[in-house]
């Protein structure tokens, strides 16, 4: 069986996400022109849930749940290389093979830490790799914000806000999420962080 037969769990920005698993989804373009920032916008915009579920946990090697996470990723990595293989048939194969781990809503749940882990990178690309801040603005710091209240890749979304802070786009989104209800703790802490920065 083929991508092609199989029923796509990921929307179509993500499903020609052409950065692989194995490398962690990392961008490794450099260029920063039109068309590819244009991309990184509409990865962003098609990651977005369309309201905030329970944030999930991307990557934290301190979380107690870690041996059985990286295990399962282990399984997801080896049937779905790249995102267009995030399908339903391939994430019931992973579900068969999960080594006995106990995982309610394994489809769910694994379909959006594959799609926060691919918002988490393109945000990181946008403002590590991106130098035209007045490209990125206002679209970059509208999704980050939106990012950081709907629980996705929202660490990385405020790294993203914190790192354009020159920009009073930036400033104003970070002040809003200071007074929005619902961030976790450590995002909070976080938003918190950037906004005293000089």
């Amino acid at each position: 069986m083929t991508a092609a037969d199989e029923t796509p769990l990921l929307p179509v920005a993500l499903r020609t996400y052409p950065y692989p698993w194995d490398n962690a989804f990392i961008w490794t373009t450099e260029k920063e022109d039109g068309q590819t920032l244009a991309y990184a916008r509409a990865v962003l915009e098609a990651c977005l849930p369309p309201e905030p579920p329970e944030e999930v946990v991307v990557h934290d090697s301190s979380d107690e749940g870690y041996p059985e996470w990286t295990a399962i990723r282990a399984v997801l990595r080896g049937r779905m290389p790249n995102a267009r293989y995030v399908t339903t048939e391939r994430m019931a194969e992973a579900e068969c093979d999960r080594m006995g781990f106990a995982t309610s809503g394994f489809r769910e749940l694994w379909t959006r830490r594959v799609t926060a882990w691919i918002a988490g990178q393109t945000l990181y690309w946008c403002y590590l790799v991106v130098d035209d801040e007045a490209a990125l603005t206002p679209w970059l710091m509208d999704l980050a914000e939106l990012c950081a209240q709907r629980g996705t890749a929202a660490a990385k979304a405020v790294g993203a806000l914190g790192c354009t802070r020159s920009v009073p786009e930036s400033r104003a989104a970070l002040a809003r999420l200071a007074a929005y209800d619902g961030l976790p703790d450590e995002v909070r802490e976080a938003v918190e962080y950037e906004l005293r920065r000089p």
